[in-house]
């Protein structure tokens, strides 16, 4: 199936265009997201809950396998079911395939109750993206949620401040560092994998004490990661210098300090310590952190405003009504009958 024979499927069958490859809508009650997944393949994601793997998924396994062959398959994901239909098996790959398995989930007993994401209401009118699936929401709840996200994210940008943003930095950078301090000092050894922690406490110390929500929050981090960096190889070149010191020129610990100062003031130690191999690899472990945490840190106050209004704008039509009365006929996707 071509992209464009799935577009002109999904179309004929009312559903709502989300994504150049994604469509969704209802079908049978249930809110449904048909992806294209090539020319063999399409997809499509329902809401489901942990608790419904755990209840449904040996039975979905056996009733896909027993009516459909191998046209159908499920796999679950973290708050959703995603079927696949191989649409070289079957002919009609939204009648034998879509509907077919949505018969066969109500026939099991997997169903999406109709309860708001925002209020826990019945009555639902819309449906929004969450995961790979869609979810039933009040149009009404969505405004409403929507409308005090945007206000939020509007009011960091006037009450925010650089100057206590900056302490709350400089603060988490600290806190970031004290686990690797931690190691220095005790086990004299430095554990690179800590590093990735330090980013997402400079930009938790920023957040946290109400730092203006733009870029500096992301500029802060990535610098306050290197500085972090700079500052535990000098922890650890200090700690290694006075142990050495001391144990072999017999330097007390006031004698060892009054040496320290025109040693690190010389700038021999920070070129020094920026071409060590220590500094490459914690640098490549910070680099990691702050990929690790691009989503967080990256986030600014116009982010989730226009982030806000996408997701207003990518929600769809819901029934109100879950078709509790459909009654569906199995026989129809039997193995001996469409499918091959």
């Amino acid at each position: 199936m071509t992209k464009e024979e799935f577009s002109t499927l999904c179309q004929s069958h009312r559903l709502t265009q989300v994504e150049p490859t994604r469509f969704a809508g209802e079908e049978r009650g249930y809110p449904i997201a048909l992806t294209w997944a090539g020319k063999k393949s399409i997809s499509m994601s329902i809401p489901a809950s942990k608790d419904a793997q755990k209840l449904y998924s040996g039975a979905l396994k056996t009733e896909l396998a027993e009516r459909t062959g191998k046209a159908l398959s499920a796999a679950w994901g973290d708050g959703y079911l995603t079927i696949y239909i191989n649409t070289v098996k079957i002919a009609d790959p939204y009648c034998q395939g879509v509907t077919a398995a949505l018969d066969i989930l109500r026939n099991i007993g997997l169903t999406v109750p109709d309860r708001c994401q925002v209020c826990g209401g019945s009555g639902c009118d819309a449906a929004i993206p969450r995961g790979a699936a869609y979810t039933p929401v009040h149009r009404s709840c969505l405004v409403s949620a929507v409308a005090g996200a945007k206000s939020k994210a509007e009011d960091s940008l006037r009450s925010g401040s650089y100057i206590t943003g900056i302490i709350g930095a400089v603060l988490g950078m600290l806190v970031g560092i004290i686990p690797s301090t931690l190691t220095i000092i005790f086990a004299n050894k430095i554990y690179v994998l800590l590093f990735a922690i330090i980013p997402f406490c400079i930009y938790s110390g920023y957040n946290l004490l109400r730092g203006k929500k733009n870029y500096a929050a992301l500029v802060l981090s990535i610098v306050l990661s290197i500085v972090g960096v700079y500052a535990l190889n000098y922890i650890s070149f200090i700690y290694s210098f006075m142990d050495t010191l001391g144990e072999y020129y017999s330097l007390t610990f006031k004698e060892t300090l009054t040496i320290l100062p025109a040693l690190i003031g010389s700038g021999e130690l920070f070129v020094e310590i920026t071409k060590s191999s220590d500094f490459i690899y914690c640098l490549i472990f910070v680099a990691a952190g702050i990929f690790l945490t691009w989503g967080r840190i990256s986030r600014t106050a116009a982010s989730d405003i226009k982030g806000m209004d996408k997701l207003s704008a990518s929600a769809i039509p819901y029934g109100a009504n879950m078709a509790d009365d459909y009654i569906p006929d199995m026989s129809d996707y039997s193995q001996n009958g469409d499918f091959h």
